[in-house]
């Protein structure tokens, strides 16, 4: 893949360049977490402060025997409501944090997340920033964010990356069970990243996504600052030796295959990258990978 293609994905950013659960009813003026923001010495994001802060309300029990109960959480992170999808069985073996696609909403994923609770993985589907949702955020993409990154703010990239991070927190608390990130296309490059800055992920899938790449000798450094920062390619070595699974289709139109491949040869071991049938984003075989995967590591 080109460069020019995952920015494409991305948004044309170079063109600048030139824990205290509630089951039920509604909280009264709910605290929050309070995120905090850095970079370390070699570029790469921190984030500190993801302690989970949420609301949880049951929607419906549903699945093939009636075991599964579907909730929407509502997380509160720096002072945003977050808005998520749960599903889960009564007695998990480990759990998945999925982060969708850009402009995918929550509801996209639900029978998804139901799927997987009933294989006995509950799954939770963050409405993400920006995306349209339910969930309050700019839909200026990676543009305004590097305004913000030069301004001194928090640009919602690093935001998306902190709600992922809290909601692995909240699941492993709230069912004490390993969780893994589950990302296709931006929110696998969001979930790589937050794979390596949170070590108690147990693990990363990605699926149709790729690193951004090196920038040229050319780029403004305020440029090359912001991208290395939400670059999956410095990040995804820094996952192991948590596991790491890449998903790719050969005839992929958005983000090629050899840029997948690029992205894989960066992670450490142990690492799987597995070829799938179809286009661009998540499916039914690769849920099957997905799941095989997850209860092979986590079932006696």
């Amino acid at each position: 893949m080109s460069r020019g293609a995952v920015f494409f994905v991305l948004g044309a950013v170079l063109m600048v360049s030139v824990g205290a659960g509630c089951l039920g009813g509604a909280p009264a003026a709910p605290a929050s977490s309070t995120p905090v923001y850095s970079l370390d010495g070699n570029g790469a994001l921190v984030i500190s402060g993801t302690e989970p802060v949420y609301a949880e309300y049951p929607l419906e029990t549903t699945g093939q025997d009636g075991n599964v109960t579907v909730s929407e959480v509502v997380l509160y992170v720096g002072g945003v409501d977050v808005h998520a999808l749960c599903a889960a069985p009564a007695d998990p073996v480990a759990g998945v944090v999925l982060i969708p696609g850009a402009g995918v909403k929550k509801e996209g994923h639900r029978g998804r997340i139901i799927s997987y609770a009933e294989k006995g993985i509950a799954a939770i589907v963050l409405d993400v920033r920006g995306n349209g949702g339910a969930t309050a955020g700019h839909g200026g993409g990676l543009q305004e964010d590097y305004r913000r990154f030069v301004q001194g703010k928090t640009p919602q990239w690093w935001q998306t990356i902190g709600d992922i991070i809290t909601a692995r927190r909240m699941m492993s608390e709230r069912y004490d069970v390993p969780v893994y990130l589950v990302g296709s296309s931006n929110g696998g490059m969001q979930g790589a990243v937050a794979a390596a800055v949170d070590p108690g992920a147990a693990g990363y899938f990605g699926v149709s996504t790729a690193g951004i790449g090196a920038p040229g000798p050319e780029t403004d450094p305020s440029v090359a600052a912001f991208l290395r920062s939400i670059d999956p390619g410095p990040s995804i070595g820094m996952i192991a030796p948590r596991p790491v699974w890449l998903f790719h289709a050969k005839a992929d139109s958005v983000i090629s295959y050899e840029a997948g491949e690029a992205l894989f040869e960066e992670a450490g071991e142990p690492k799987t990258f597995t070829a799938f049938t179809g286009g661009h984003g998540i499916t039914g075989e690769v849920d099957a990978a997905v799941t095989e995967a997850i209860l092979t590591l986590n079932t006696p």
